[in-house]
């Protein structure tokens, strides 16, 4: 039987990883890659009263420093959400680099989910081209479908907007 200590150790270092990598996140994105468990609630608490991490309840957001709080990246919260609907196929996830936010494998593919902020399409097509041409699938969460016209990357799954609430909905490719 593990201890109450053993259990949260392996728990706390995960979370405390995994928010160093995504600096700032949505509370409820946390709790759903978890599992919803009182024990994360518990050690989130505990983590926030040492001061290893911060929760800021006004905003929802879990964050690694309250830097990240003060401007988080609502590109890699949105992409996040949209990793979340993947979360059973998942075998490793991690963050990316401009113009991908986030990188994932599945048993047998690899996804990258970028995010477009509006008025950016040829910024981002423009790197697109200039980067090697990669076998992965593209998730493009896009802040208006109506930037997808505007776009002409390659690997598109599907475009993707993501609204307030964490609501994700999809568009073929266009």
């Amino acid at each position: 039987m593990k201890t109450r200590d053993q259990i949260y150790h392996r728990e706390g270092e995960k979370l405390l990883r995994f928010l160093t990598t995504y600096h700032a996140l949505k509370y409820e994105q946390v709790m759903k890659i978890f599992g919803n468990q009182d024990s994360i609630r518990s050690l989130i608490t505990s983590l926030t009263k040492q001061g290893r991490l911060y929760h800021y309840k006004q905003s929802g957001l879990l964050c690694d420093s309250p830097e990240a709080a003060e401007n988080p990246d609502y590109g890699t919260i949105a992409a996040f959400w949209v990793l979340l609907d993947f979360k059973k196929a998942i075998v490793f996830h991690t963050s990316g680099e401009f113009p991908a936010k986030l990188h994932f494998f599945s048993e047998s593919e690899e996804y990258e989910i970028l995010y477009v902020p509006l008025g950016q399409e040829i910024l981002v097509d423009h790197v697109l081209k200039s980067l090697p041409r990669q076998e992965v699938l593209r998730l493009v969460v896009l802040e208006d479908i109506a930037q997808a016209s505007k776009l002409s990357i390659e690997g598109v799954l599907a475009f993707c907007t993501v609204d307030e609430n964490g609501v994700v909905s999809y568009y073929g490719r266009r």
